[in-house]
C-alpha cells in the first residue's frame, strides 16, 4: 500500500494547518480561542462567494495565498516548479533539484529509528545519539517488532538507547497499544500486536518527507561528524524527524469517511469529501506552480487514508469553452440549464495533469528527483463569473471520485509540540549544510602512515556494456581497519547511466551508485564502507572498484580511485 499521515498525527496536522492560514475574519475554534481564517467575501474582493460545494469557506483558494490571479485567460497552461524554494537560505549546486524523493521511513520498520544499513549501523537517531547528545546507545536493536519475547527485547533496548532513539521507539510501542485492539495502558501490547490491525503498512513520515524535499535541498555525500558517519539518507532521516511538524495553511479538509456516499449525478454527498473543488484546485496549482515557484504539497486521495506527495508541475491538454448542456453532459447531468452555480456566466471544460514526485528508498546517495516523478489526470469543468475570474468548478468523470483531499502550502518546520524533542533542527541543518561542501580528504586517523592508496591511471568506460572496466588497489600490509573511504572521481555525461561497486580479491563488497543522478554530469565522491560490510578487518588484498555504463549514447572515464584505511 502507499505510505500517507500516520493516524495518530492527522488531527495535529490539520489543527496546525488551520490555525497557521493567513489572516483575514476571525472565528472560534472549538476551544474557544479565536483563529484568524479567510473566507469572507468583504475581506477577499477577488474572490466571489459560490454555493457551498463549488467555493465554501474551507476550499476559498486565499486560505493558501492572497494575491493571487483568478482571472482564466491569464492563467498558463504549463507549469513546473523550476527553482528552489529554499534558494535564499542554502547555496545552489549544479545538481540540486527544487524537490527531492526519499523513503517515507515506515512506521511499522520503526521509522528513523530503523538500521536500515543492515544490523551493525547504528540507525539514524542511534548516530544522532552519539554524536549530539552523548548517549553511546545500544550495540544491538531486537531483529523483531512483534511476536515472542519482543517485548522483553524492546524493553532492554529502551534501558540503553540515547534519548532521540528512545523517544521514537516508544512511540512505536505506543501506536500499537493504540491500534491493536486494546484500550488500556498494559505493558504486553507489543507482544500481542500479532493477529491485530497493528501499524498499517502505509503510515509513515510521507507528511514529514514531502515539506522537507521542498523546503530543504537534498544532502549530497555523507558527513562524520563527532565520529559518526551520516549517510545520505541518514540526515534525510532526520530532515523528516525535524519536519515531522510544519507550518503551512491548508485548501480542503480531510475525508475520514471509509464509505462515501454519492448523489445521482456521483458527486460525494459527505461534506468532508466533497474537496478540493476543481476550480480552487486550478487557480491554486496555476498560480503556485505556473507563476510563482512556491511550495506546495497534495493528499492524493480521498478516503481514510493519507498520501501526501510534492507537487512539481502540471500540464492542462484541453481548456475549452462548452455551453451548459455540453458542461452537464460532462459532469452526467441532463438538460440545457447549468444548475450548479447559478453565478456562473461561463462554463470551461478542463483535462488538467499534475506530476508529483514518489517516495524512493533509502539510500547512501542522492536520488533527486529524475526518475521519481508520476502523474494524475483530472477533468473537470469551471465556472467563470462576468469578470472572468473563476469560482468554482465540477469535477466530471473518475475525477469525480479521484482527486486531491487537500492541498497544503508547508512554509517552514514548526514547534517541536508532537514530533521528536531530542532532535534540534539547527544540528541537522548543520549537518545538511556540511553534506553540500566540497569532500575533504578523509583523516587517515591513528593508523600507519600507508593507509591511504590511490589509482590514477584514467581508464575509459565501454558505453552500454554492463560488464565495465575496473580499477584495481594492491594493498599488500597488514593494516587492521574498523572503515575505509571510497574517492571515486568519474567524468561521464548522465551519471545515471552509471553502476559503481566495490570489490575485494574478485568479490563484491558494496554498490556504491546504482544509475542514480538522472542526467546530471560527472560523479566525484567519498563513500564510507564498514569493515562488516567488507567482511574483513585486514586490509591486505587486491581492492578493485568496477564501474559499468547501462545505457546507450552517453561515456566517460574513470579518472581516479582511492582508498583510506581508518581505525
Amino acid at each position: 500500500m502507499r505510505p500517507g499521515m500516520k493516524r495518530t498525527l492527522a488531527y495535529a496536522l490539520a489543527t496546525s494547518l488551520l490555525s497557521l492560514a493567513p489572516t483575514a475574519c476571525t472565528v472560534t475554534d472549538d476551544a474557544g480561542d479565536h483563529v484568524q481564517l479567510p473566507g469572507d467575501q468583504d475581506d477577499n474582493p477577488d474572490a466571489t462567494s459560490g454555493k457551498g460545494d463549488a467555493w465554501d469557506y474551507s476550499n476559498d483558494p486565499v486560505r493558501l495565498a492572497h494575491n493571487l490571479n483568478y482571472h482564466l485567460d491569464e492563467l498558463p497552461r504549463d507549469g513546473k516548479l523550476d527553482h528552489p524554494v529554499w534558494a535564499d537560505r542554502y547555496e545552489v549546486l549544479p545538481d540540486d533539484v527544487p524537490a527531492w524523493a526519499a523513503s517515507y521511513w515506515p512506521t511499522a520498520e520503526g521509522s528513523t529509528n530503523a538500521r536500515w544499513q543492515g544490523a551493525n549501523e547504528k540507525s539514524p537517531l542511534e548516530k544522532y545519539d552519539a554524536a549530539f547528545n552523548g548517549a553511546a546507545g545500544c550495540d544491538t536493536m531486537p531483529s523483531q517488532r512483534c511476536g515472542d519475547n519482543a517485548k522483553a527485547e524492546w524493553d532492554t533496548y529502551l534501558g540503553c538507547a540515547g534519548p532521540a532513539a528512545k523517544w521514537q521507539s516508544t512511540q512505536f510501542q505506543n501506536s500499537q497499544r493504540m491500534y491493536n485492539g486494546t484500550d488500556d495502558n498494559s505493558n504486553d501490547s507489543v507482544d500481542e500486536c500479532s493477529g491485530h490491525d497493528g501499524i498499517a503498512g502505509w503510515w509513515g513520515l510521507c507528511h514529514a518527507w514531502s515539506p522537507s524535499a521542498l523546503l530543504e535541498p537534498e544532502p549530497q555525500h555523507a558527513v562524520t561528524y563527532e565520529g559518526q558517519t551520516f549517510a545520505v539518507s541518514d540526515i534525510k532521516a532526520l530532515i523528516l524527524t525535524v519536519y515531522d511538524g510544519a507550518n503551512a495553511t491548508m485548501l480542503g479538509g480531510r475525508c475520514n469517511a471509509t464509505t462515501i456516499e454519492h448523489d445521482d449525478v456521483g458527486r460525494a454527498t459527505n461534506s468532508e469529501c466533497k474537496d478540493v473543488n476543481p476550480g480552487a484546485l486550478h487557480v491554486i496549482l496555476t498560480n503556485f506552480l505556473g507563476i510563482n515557484d512556491s511550495a506546495l504539497v497534495e493528499d492524493r486521495v480521498g478516503g481514510a487514508q493519507v498520501w501526501n506527495q510534492p507537487m512539481v508541475g502540471y500540464h492542462i491538454t484541453k481548456q475549452d469553452e462548452v455551453t451548459p448542456a455540453q458542461a452537464n453532459q460532462c459532469i452526467g447531468a441532463t438538460g440545457d440549464t447549468y444548475t450548479y452555480n447559478d453565478k456562473a456566466v461561463k462554463l470551461f471544460e478542463v483535462k488538467l495533469t499534475t506530476d508529483y514526485i514518489t517516495e524512493s528508498y533509502q539510500s547512501t546517495e542522492p536520488r533527486g528527483m529524475n526518475g521519481h516523478i508520476s502523474h494524475d489526470s483530472y477533468h473537470y469543468i469551471l465556472e467563470v463569473d462576468d469578470r472572468g475570474k473563476i469560482i468554482g468548478g465540477e469535477y466530471c468523470g473518475s475525477s469525480k471520485t479521484s482527486h486531491p483531499d487537500f492541498l497544503w502550502a508547508p512554509t517552514s518546520v514548526g514547534s517541536s509540540w508532537g514530533r521528536n524533542p531530542y532532535v534540534d533542527v539547527a544540528k541537522v541543518q548543520t549537518l545538511i549544510r556540511l553534506s553540500r561542501e566540497p569532500v575533504q580528504p578523509t583523516d587517515p586517523g591513528t593508523g600507519d602512515a600507508g593507509d591511504s592508496f590511490d589509482n590514477t591511471d584514467p581508464v575509459a568506460i565501454p558505453d552500454n556494456d554492463p560488464n565495465g572496466v575496473t580499477s584495481d588497489i594492491n594493498v599488500d600490509q597488514d593494516i587492521t581497519f574498523s572503515k575505509l573511504s571510497v574517492t571515486v572521481d568519474i567524468t561521464h555525461t548522465w551519471r545515471g547511466d552509471l553502476e559503481v561497486e566495490l570489490l575485494r580479491d574478485g568479490t563484491a563488497v558494496k554498490t556504491l551508485q546504482d544509475q542514480a543522478g538522472g542526467s546530471a554530469d560527472n560523479l566525484q565522491r567519498t563513500y564510507t564502507v564498514s569493515a562488516d560490510e567488507a567482511g574483513t578487518t585486514s586490509a591486505r588484498g587486491e581492492w578493485s572498484l568496477r564501474v559499468s555504463d547501462n545505457a546507450a549514447q552517453d561515456t566517460g572515464t574513470l579518472n581516479r580511485f582511492a582508498l583510506t584505511f581508518l581505525e
